[in-house]
């Protein structure tokens, strides 16, 4: 039998973190599971030990045995929503911090959810290796983490990470891109910008978590991975998997993408005189450019997703309750 192993989930609060949890309590070779995030998780278990902890102050929590891995998930991650500064005082000086309490902690091996935005938005696909140049604050700030978890990495040859930069994640307790999108489409208040053949990059969150675990144990000693489902899902593919799977259907028109930022910047002036809605420029952008990545990587590494775009969704319809995807 393998040896218990004790684990340190920063953000494990969140909408992926909650996930893991739960599989990793499933595991006969985990012990116990320190959460280290602003809020208590909602998974309640013996082996789960909360820390109250802003990753963006310097860490002085205690850990009372030694960890094994230190899963790293906090981040400011929903863009737009947040100020330009915001991204980067969570997922780059957060990241330095953590890194430090790593150090002080004696923990060797991290696992690391980057963002497939550390990728310029574009059609060509990309490898892991493919030139990095991402333009917007979410992609810069993770980028930069990266960079901070390999310069720690590389300070210590007993030290090891492991990082996967998974597309949009869609599930139970997401809130955001694909909820957004259901609601839209149920009411038929959504449009394609610009074009139907827009690649979005996705990924159902129990295939990121597996992809977690997997990466847990790979023998590398720095490794990275995109994570997006193998299927090619333009906006048009998600959209009709979502008529299939919750048995409704709409006319999507197609709007020019000049008129479709227009309206953006509507929504955002709105927004500034205290009108809020959803729209904003930045998701008619999103619905316009691709992002498209290569899983070859993963795939030749040994893993396997267990679910499709249409197998996600349902699986996620029967998470929730009726008529109910938050």
């Amino acid at each position: 039998m393998s040896p218990v192993k004790n684990c340190i989930v920063t953000g494990g609060s969140g909408f992926i973190g909650t996930h893991l949890i739960r599989e990793l309590l499933a595991m006969s070779d985990v012990g116990r599971i320190y959460v280290l995030d602003l809020v208590p998780p909602v998974v309640h278990d013996s082996r789960v030990t909360y820390r109250r902890c802003d990753i963006r102050e310097p860490i002085a929590v205690a850990i009372d045995e030694p960890c094994h891995t230190c899963f790293h998930l906090a981040a400011v991650c929903k863009e737009p929503g947040y100020p330009w500064e915001a991204y980067f005082e969570t997922n780059h000086r957060g990241t330095i911090n953590v890194c430090d309490f790593l150090s002080q902690n004696g923990i060797n091996s991290v696992v690391f959810t980057s963002t497939m935005m550390v990728f310029r938005a574009g059609d060509s696909k990309m490898q892991e290796d493919s030139l990095v140049a991402p333009d917007t604050a979410y992609g810069i700030s993770k980028l930069l983490a990266e960079r901070e978890l390999h310069a720690w990495s590389e300070s210590r040859p007993e030290r090891r990470l492991r990082i996967i930069r998974p597309g949009v994640v869609f599930g139970k307790g997401e809130n955001g891109n694909f909820t957004r999108m259901y609601y839209a489409l149920k009411r038929g208040l959504f449009a394609f910008v610009g074009r139907r053949t827009t690649i979005k990059g996705c990924v159902y969150v129990k295939d990121v978590v597996e992809c977690l675990k997997f990466v847990m144990t790979d023998p590398g000693r720095q490794v990275t991975y995109n994570l997006v489902l193998p299927e090619v899902t333009t906006v048009e593919y998600i959209c009709e998997a979502f008529f299939q799977v919750f048995q409704f259907r709409r006319f999507i028109p197609t709007v020019p993408f000049v008129f479709a930022y227009l309206i953006g910047v509507l929504g955002e002036t709105l927004a500034h005189l205290g009108i809020r809605s959803s729209i904003h420029r930045r998701r008619m952008e999103k619905l316009y450019y691709s992002t498209n990545l290569s899983v070859d990587a993963l795939h030749a590494a040994g893993f396997r997703f267990r679910y499709t775009l249409r197998d996600g969704l349902a699986d996620w319809r029967r998470d929730c309750l009726p008529e109910d995807l938050y």
